[in-house]
Order: structure tokens, then C-alpha cells, then sequence
């Protein structure tokens, strides 16, 4: 009875014990309003060829794809319509309407509100246009979700700047561990599903990874020499591997915390810079800080306040 009950404190701990540190709050709502704002940015020139009526790939084609319930940019333009505004209008407050959501994320005015209209928004535009989609666009949404379940407001934002009223303290534990285990599940299948095949065990998924169309456009580089040494490109398919499966075994345990962290933002790196996927590599190095840089730092702050305080005690403090 009482290993059950001591279990179950700390399952209880584990979950619901309050954090004073609420760092990774602020910086993953800056951070991920940032990349949205900009990943937006980026798309606007070719707004109209992605999600107007004029797209490359005609929205007959794409609607049948689409379920009739879900509500799709392409609906939202032609509820408009219906009111006489014409498509043009709805396309210059769609992007009005989704720069502005970003900043109020960004600043930390009314973020879980405007978080919930962008999500709205984003995924309106996402189901429009199935075919354009890719991985990164998920991780969107989703980062967004956890914007909606966090109390990202009270900590450095503006809404807090303005207000007279004071902020009430929150409790962030339970979702911060959802997301952190969301994560280290994420990889870890990511990592098995790598495992089962053969690809990546003799490196033919690298090989073909740095040849595709859009990879290496930026940088350039000359891969052909790696023909040459392909036990490199098994080298790399294992690590790639090795990080992701032992990523919720390894990113948890304190000793080698850190350790994980580096490699696996130093995959992402490589991702980004190699395979040119910046936007979907900059939200996953997000997400991996949000959730376990923060961790040991704050402790450390805290430990070495003290030492502080030990050796430099205040006149008239007794040690």
C-alpha cells in the first residue's frame, strides 16, 4: 500500500507539481509567432497560384479530396460571395487578418485567443490546399494548439504591460508534459519506422535525401565524392536513427539531457541547411528547447543565487 501510494505521488508530481519557471512560455510564443509570421511571409507573393480560385491545381480537383463539413479557404470565399464581396477582398483580409493574429501572438496580446482564430485560419487554408501541404504545416497547427492550452499570456506580454489587473499565478506542469512526451513519442516512432526498413541502414535514404530536387540549393555542395565512402552515409542513417530512437530514454535522464538536446538540434540544423527545409526544421528546434532547455538552467540560477548568498552575505546577516 505504501509503494502504491508513493507511486502515486509521484506520477502525481510528475504531472501537476507547480513550476516557478515559466521562461519557455515566452519563448516559445515569440518563437513559434516569429517562424509563422515569417513562413507567411515568404508564401504571400504566390498566395493567389496556392489558394485562390486561380491555383496551379484547380480547386474542383482539390475538393474532392476535401470533405463537405470541413470549412476550406475556398468556402470561406465563396460565403463572401455571397454577400457581394469579391474574392480579391477576402484574399487582402485573409492576409491582413493572419499578419495580425501572428503579431498579437508575438507580444502576448490576448495570444490564446488569437492562436485559436489563426488555427482556425491556418487549417482553412491547409484543407483548401491538400496538395501544397507538407509535414511542416502539421507541426503548425499543432504548435499552435499548445498555444491555446498554455497560459502563455501572464509571462513578458503585452496584454500584461497594459492590464491593471494582476496576472494570477498558473500552473503550466500538466501541459508542459503533454507536449514533452508528445515529442518523445513523435520520435521515437519516427525513429522505428526508420528501423524497420533497410534504407537507412545502408544509408540509400541519405543518399537519395541530398540528391533530391529541392535539396542542397542554397549551399551547393558537392555530395558525389560520398560515393566514394558510403560507410559515411550508413554512419549518418544510424546516428539519425540512434538520436531519434533514444530520444525519450535519453532527453529525460539529467547526465545526458544536454547531450541529446545538441544532437538533436544539430540534426536539424543539417536538415535545414542541406535538405533546404528550414520552416519544419526551425518549429522542431523550437519545440525541443521549449521543452527541455529551460529545465536545467533555471535550477541552476537558483542553486547559484544561493552560493551567492552564502559567501556574500548581507551586513548584519547571520550565516
Amino acid at each position: 500500500m505504501k509503494r502504491l501510494n508513493l507511486i502515486y505521488t509521484k506520477v502525481e508530481d510528475f504531472f501537476f507539481k507547480k513550476d516557478s519557471q515559466t521562461e519557455f512560455l515566452s519563448f516559445f510564443r515569440v518563437a513559434i509567432g516569429i517562424i509563422i509570421l515569417l513562413q507567411f511571409i515568404a508564401v504571400m507573393p504566390d498566395f493567389d497560384k496556392l489558394f485562390s480560385s486561380n491555383s496551379i491545381i484547380p480547386q474542383d480537383i482539390m475538393n474532392v479530396f476535401t470533405p463537405d463539413w470541413l470549412i476550406t479557404f475556398p468556402k470561406i470565399v465563396h460565403f463572401f460571395q455571397s454577400f457581394g464581396i469579391a474574392e480579391n477582398a477576402t484574399i487582402v483580409i485573409t492576409k491582413i487578418s493572419f499578419i495580425t493574429l501572428c503579431i498579437f501572438i508575438i507580444t502576448g496580446f490576448y495570444s490564446r485567443i488569437a492562436a485559436f482564430l489563426l488555427l482556425i485560419l491556418q487549417i482553412a487554408l491547409l484543407k483548401g490546399s491538400s496538395f501544397f501541404a507538407y509535414g511542416a504545416d502539421f507541426f503548425t497547427s499543432m504548435s499552435l494548439f499548445y498555444l491555446i492550452l498554455f497560459p502563455t499570456d501572464p509571462p513578458f506580454s503585452l496584454k500584461n504591460f497594459i492590464s491593471t489587473k494582476k496576472p494570477g499565478e498558473v500552473n503550466a506542469t500538466p501541459v508542459k508534459r503533454l507536449f514533452q512526451l508528445h515529442i518523445s513519442i513523435a520520435y521515437f516512432f519516427s525513429g522505428l519506422d526508420k528501423a524497420l526498413g533497410f534504407n537507412w541502414w545502408n544509408g540509400e535514404s541519405i543518399w537519395k535525401a541530398i540528391h533530391l530536387p529541392y535539396s542542397n540549393r542554397d549551399l551547393n555542395i558537392d555530395f558525389t565524392w560520398l560515393a566514394d565512402h558510403s560507410y559515411l552515409l550508413i554512419i549518418i542513417g544510424w546516428s539519425t536513427i540512434l538520436i531519434e530512437m533514444g530520444y525519450p530514454f535519453f532527453i529525460w535522464y539529467k547526465a545526458t539531457q544536454k547531450t541529446w538536446l545538441l544532437l538533436t538540434i544539430s540534426m536539424h540544423i543539417g536538415i535545414a541547411l542541406v535538405l533546404n527545409l528550414y520552416y519544419f526544421s526551425a518549429i522542431m528546434i523550437i519545440w525541443n528547447m521549449t521543452n527541455f532547455y529551460f529545465e536545467q538552467p533555471a535550477k541552476k540560477r537558483i542553486q547559484s543565487s544561493k552560493k551567492k548568498i552564502r559567501t556574500n552575505p548581507l551586513p548584519g546577516q547571520i550565516i
